[in-house]
């Protein structure tokens, strides 16, 4: 590892959906310990429902307001400033009530999830019969486990989609 400025211009983008993801400090940059990423959740959005089997996750809501669910606990509005612990084996879901972008930093130990995002993007583009299982195959290659019932359960509830 080495000290490194990395320059907005510089910083990986994607999109999922309408989902923003954008990072600079990956597991290139760490020697895998950890990857930083800026996610950016339109209004009225759900991030897919998953667990991570091989990463802790903790979260920094910088923007907006949110919806989390973690196992079996909700919290319904959990303001800019707060702080999300996720850890590995443990469901959980984010999601975006209001009317205005959220921003949210995750940091995820080790790192290298960022290469399932850029996996993922262009099977999302995609359509077909083999699509379903190409994602399915992306979530086990990078140790997702995609929680397709809590997806149906919290798009009904609270009228949000993917």
């Amino acid at each position: 590892m080495k000290p490194t400025v990395v320059l907005p211009e510089q910083s990986s983008h994607l999109q999922l959906y309408d989902v923003a993801f954008r990072w600079g400090i990956g597991a290139d940059q760490t020697d895998g310990a950890l990857s930083l990423l800026e996610v950016t959740i339109p209004p009225r959005t759900l991030i897919k429902p998953h667990a991570h089997t091989r990463e802790d996750e903790f979260s920094l809501v910088l923007a907006g307001t949110i919806g989390v669910r973690t196992g079996d606990d909700t919290v319904e509005e959990v303001p800019t400033g707060s702080w999300l612990i996720k850890p590995r084996n443990v469901p959980h879901a984010m999601w975006n009530l209001s009317d205005q972008p959220a921003r949210i930093l995750e940091v995820v130990m080790p790192g290298g999830l960022e290469g399932y995002f850029e996996k993922i993007a262009p099977i999302l583009r995609e359509h077909g019969p083999e699509w379903t299982e190409r994602y399915d195959a992306a979530a086990e290659e990078y140790g997702l486990d995609i929680l397709n019932d809590w997806s149906n359960e919290l798009q009904a509830k609270y009228g949000i989609t993917l």
